[in-house]
């Protein structure tokens, strides 16, 4: 399906994961492989997510025999905003929104994608995982 405003796979799976990892009982750890079996996804896949995650410091991880992953925060603490920005980077409508429009003066388009992203980003900042993992 082609769509102007379709939320990538891997932000898709990535919150996905992240929810998993929020309904583990105190102390617990996911393993990647159980998580992408339940996912139905590829392990490869969720390895790349869940060390994007990582290295957001989103979540913790612990090798080993009861290895796997769990949150590095409370769920309460984190919010949609830092997972989608840990996976994707940083939310920007319109490329020219972070600077540097090459129609600059002209393009009046900017003020909607100005207004959607501000929008969006409040939505994502204001949600917190534990919200969505209910």
């Amino acid at each position: 399906m082609n769509s102007l405003f379709r939320v990538s796979e891997r932000n898709h799976f990535g919150l996905i994961f992240m929810t998993q990892l929020a309904k583990l009982p105190e102390g617990s750890f996911l393993s990647v492989k159980e998580a992408s079996e339940d996912m139905k996804m590829p392990l490869g896949y969720l390895e790349e997510i869940a060390g994007l995650l990582k290295t957001a410091e989103l979540i913790q991880g612990r090798q080993g025999p009861g290895g796997g992953y769990k949150l590095a925060k409370p769920a309460e603490v984190v919010t949609a905003q830092e997972i989608v920005e840990a996976l994707e980077g940083p939310v920007a409508m319109v490329a020219c929104m972070d600077g540097g429009c090459p129609v600059e003066g002209k393009c009046h388009s900017k003020k909607l994608w100005g207004f959607l992203q501000k929008n969006i980003l409040q939505t994502l900042k204001d949600t917190r995982l534990s919200e969505i993992t209910v």
